[in-house]
């Protein structure tokens, strides 16, 4: 059989093969120069790459870093002249705190290693100008820029106001220049990073603290108020007013979170006022008499100041306007009293327990009058003893009538006699056995052995006109006991002498005769009939000398 061998399919086999082939080996040789391109760039800065002009292109990272240290120690110190305002200087980089980073700056030129043709092109065809890294010091930079602020700058001024000497001077707020920092410092570093050496600083317009509103509401509510007027302090027992002219130096107007506020010199206050000269010490409770009878008067606690008291109430006042620039001081410390309002109470001085009347002749005089009021509001807690002469004293006059009315007021309400003289003689009008005299050597004394306390009240009752009146001594207290008083007949007389006398100015007298009596008193507890103790008074009185005038014999 024939075969029929088709024209050219054959040698189209043969010819596609070869050009296969013919591929293949061009790939790879491309691959091979690829190979040997990427290895050639591997590691090296692309070829022409600058840095502000320094060229460090194809070398390796080290020998770039080494080429651009080099470059800038000749080129990067130049100082760079920095205008501020009406101020220029010369600054050295490193003055600035800049730095070249060398090797940040080549790792930025070297890129991102890559098999890409195109970043393989860029290193064979010619790199880019390359703009370092610089590294900063902020500290370095803003110590600059301060000292560039100080020379350049303007600071704002603050509002104020002074009171020296009691006069109102103003200080008028003014604005101030300084450099923006924030700004400066981004113009320093792009200044330095393109190799420039010459840059403007930019300024700013800086606004006071305290402005004139500032100052407005100050002059309104501090200044004028305060030297309106005197300003007092008041104590527990005492005061003190300063005027305008003693404090005014003491005070200043100062900047407070950007507003006018007062302050004080506190010690200065302290020397005007001095606090502890108004400390007060504590005062006892006590029962007195009042509306006719007794009541409770509350103990007051001891106050105690100190300088920061002081200053707190002078600070209240003396920006306020009319009463209120009179000022409580509130005490620093409190002292209890001794003898507190619950003890008074607790003395149970509630009712009347007993009573004794004396008639006093109507030539008592004011004198009288005074030693009874003396007298009256005498307190004995339980253990007391009340002395006559420590509190009346001296009375003139009818002084024994004062002392019979008050020993028998107390014998009646079951005090304990202490001390008792009755008159060398006996006295019409007075109660026989029981008067008391007092003089400077002689004292009436009376002890509270009941368990409640006890308060003397004295009055005198006027009589008619020309008429003897009388002296009225009560005893205050819970009652107690029961007081029975019995008098003894008079016994033991001692007769009276009579002597005659031819004194011209001789006054006849009766005299009377001596003789002694005796007091009983029995005291019992209010129902119980036992006697709680029994007391027996005697009292010898002596004769009186009877009085005969005669005439004088004849010449």
């Amino acid at each position: 059989m024939r075969r029929t061998r088709r024209r050219g399919v054959g040698h189209e086999a043969e010819g596609g093969q070869a050009v296969v082939l013919i591929v293949l080996v061009v790939l790879v040789m491309g691959m091979g120069g690829w190979v040997a391109a990427y290895a050639g760039a591997d590691g090296r800065v692309p070829r022409g790459t600058s840095v502000v002009g320094i060229d460090i292109g194809g070398r390796d990272q080290s020998t770039a870093a080494a080429a651009l240290a080099h470059g800038l120690r000749i080129q990067g110190q130049d100082p760079i002249t920095v205008s501020v305002g009406t101020v220029t200087t010369r600054v050295a980089p490193e003055d600035a705190g800049l730095s070249v980073d060398y090797g940040a700056t080549v790792a930025k030129a070297l890129g991102r290693r890559s098999w890409d043709p195109r970043q393989l092109w860029r290193y064979y065809t010619g790199g880019d100008a390359v703009t370092p890294v610089v590294h900063v010091d902020y500290r370095r930079m803003d110590a600059l820029l301060d000292l560039l602020d100080e020379k350049a700058g303007q600071p704002a001024r603050d509002a104020g106001i002074s009171l020296r000497g009691g006069e109102i001077a103003l200080t008028k707020p003014q604005n101030g220049v300084a450099i923006d920092k924030d700004h400066a410092r981004e113009v320093l570093v792009d200044a330095y990073r393109a190799g420039q050496t010459s840059v403007r600083l930019p300024l700013l317009l800086s606004q006071p603290d305290v402005d004139q509103t500032d100052l407005d509401t100050a002059l309104a509510t501090i200044a004028n108020p305060a030297m309106a007027g005197p300003v007092t302090l008041t104590f527990a027992g005492s005061q003190v007013t300063l005027q305008p002219r003693e404090y005014a130096d003491l005070l200043s107007i100062v900047d407070k979170d950007g507003a006018l506020a007062l302050d004080v010199d506190s010690a200065g206050l302290a020397t005007l006022v001095d606090p502890a000269a108004h400390d007060t010490t504590p005062v006892d409770a006590t029962v007195e008499l009042k509306d006719g009878g007794p009541a409770v008067v509350p103990a007051v606690a001891g106050q105690g100041y100190d300088e920061p008291a002081v200053t707190a109430a002078f600070m209240r006042g003396v920006t306020a306007e009319g009463p209120a620039r009179s000022v409580p001081v509130t005490a620093a410390t409190k002292t209890k009293a001794a003898f507190t309002t619950h003890d008074a109470k607790l003395l149970g001085v509630a009712e009347p327990v007993a009573s004794f009347t004396v008639a006093v002749p109507a030539t008592a005089g004011p004198s009288f009058g005074a030693a009874v009021d003396r007298l009256s509001g005498a307190l004995l807690r339980p253990g007391d003893t009340f002395s006559f002469n420590a509190r009346v004293g001296a009375v003139s006059g009818s002084g024994a009538r004062l002392a019979t009315a008050t020993w028998n007021a107390g014998f009646l309400a079951g005090l304990t006699d202490v001390a008792r003289t009755g008159s060398p003689t006996y006295t019409g009008g007075l109660p026989e056995g029981r008067d008391a005299m007092v003089d400077a050597a002689t004292d009436l004394q009376m002890r509270n052995d009941s368990s409640y306390g006890v308060l003397l009240s004295a009055r005198l009752q006027q009589g008619a006109s020309g008429s003897p009146g009388s002296v009225v001594v009560d005893v205050w207290s819970t009652k107690e006991f029961d007081v029975a008083v019995s008098t003894s007949p008079r016994y033991a007389p001692t007769p009276r002498t009579t002597v005659a006398s031819a004194d011209p100015g001789c006054v006849a007298s009766a005299g009377a005769d001596g003789f002694t009596v005796d007091l009983v008193r029995t005291v019992t507890r209010v129902a119980d009939a036992t006697p709680v103790r029994s007391d027996t008074v005697t009292t010898t009185y002596q004769p009186e000398q009877a009085v005969v005038c005669q005439a004088p014999p004849a010449q």
